[in-house]
């Protein structure tokens, strides 16, 4: 919702999310993972969140996410709501632009940023999604606002 600030909305995931998340650091994929700031299913979110880019979720076990306001003094009414699932995408990257913005991507993905110690062929990427010639994969995603 337009006027509020980051800090009223939060993440509901699927599942619970316990595995490290990966940063970024010049467009690469750090090598070492950092905590995962989600606590349980939920990602109570900030502007400093993004300070150090993306969040990347690469080894998410959700196949959906729920993006919602809190409203209202007694932080008990909720505002409106975007939900979205996906399905064949392995990754979930989440960022906003660094220093605050009025926005959040929610972006599922089947591949992600080089890692900053990679040094090989552009197909030998971790990551990527190789389909054989003639093959054909199906990817989808679906977003509901209520």
């Amino acid at each position: 919702m337009q006027g509020l600030p980051k800090e009223a909305y939060t993440l509901t995931f699927g599942k619970a999310e316990r595995a490290p998340i990966r940063r970024l650091t010049g467009g690469l994929m750090r090598q070492q993972p950092e905590p995962n700031p989600v606590k349980g299913r939920t990602l109570a979110l900030s502007e400093e969140q993004f300070d150090d880019d993306a969040m990347v979720f690469d080894q998410v076990a959700s196949t959906s996410i729920l993006f919602t306001a809190t409203l209202g003094p007694a932080a008990a009414t909720q505002g409106p709501a975007i939900e979205m699932s996906w399905r064949g995408f392995r990754e979930l990257g989440i960022w906003s632009k660094p220093g605050g913005a009025p926005f959040l991507c929610i972006e599922p993905w089947h591949g992600f940023a080089s890692p900053a110690e990679f040094d090989g062929e552009f197909a030998d990427k971790p990551g990527l999604m190789h389909i054989a010639p003639g093959a054909r994969r199906s990817l989808g995603y679906r977003i509901r606002v209520s």
